[in-house]
């Protein structure tokens, strides 16, 4: 199975993410590419950095699942493969998601979304994203609001990480059932 956690930036789609890939056994998290560079504090494994160069030669070779320009990066997941027995974990923003959707239409897409616009200011400014770029992300938000509530097979709100991440673990489980 593949299972999207999707939604705006700094929802906290990477925090329920590594805590569901610790807790659900046979659950495999695919690492997306970035033409960003690393921000101050991120594990060196949130992403492949890469060169715009390098990402370009892998879109010319067919080599995305889905990939997307936002914001003046690129971000793209590389065709997944797990190990043998794996669901997929693929945790993108909502451009990505649709593509997944497209061409998996079984795929189980969660939408995350944060409990406010304040919550998610704050949680920007946490993670150390210049303002310019807080403010670009969170005008982009509403839309994307709109965009992944329509495609998403459940919705949960980060009001609580603990409870978010339980929400969605059940979420995960039920479909594998």
């Amino acid at each position: 199975m593949i299972f999207v956690i999707a939604g705006p930036s700094g929802v906290g789609k990477g925090s329920i993410a590594s805590a569901l890939c610790r807790r659900l056994p046979n659950l495999w998290l695919s690492r997306s590419w970035t033409t960003r560079p690393a921000r101050q504090g991120e594990p060196a494994d949130a992403y492949v950095f890469v060169d715009r160069a390098t990402f370009d030669a892998r879109v010319a070779e067919g080599g995305f699942l889905e990939w997307a320009e936002v914001f003046g990066n690129r971000y793209g997941t590389p065709w997944p493969e797990p190990p043998a027995g794996e669901d997929v974990l693929l945790e993108i923003d909502v451009q990505g998601a649709e593509q997944v959707r497209d061409r998996h239409p079984d795929a189980v897409v969660v939408f995350i979304e944060a409990p406010s616009r304040r919550a998610q200011e704050a949680r920007l400014r946490g993670r150390g994203d210049p303002e310019e770029l807080i403010a670009r992300r969170l005008a982009a938000a509403p839309e994307e609001e709109l965009v992944g509530r329509d495609l998403a097979d459940h919705i949960v709100v980060n009001d609580d990480l603990g409870r978010a991440i339980e929400e969605v673990a059940a979420i995960l489980e039920s479909r594998r059932r």
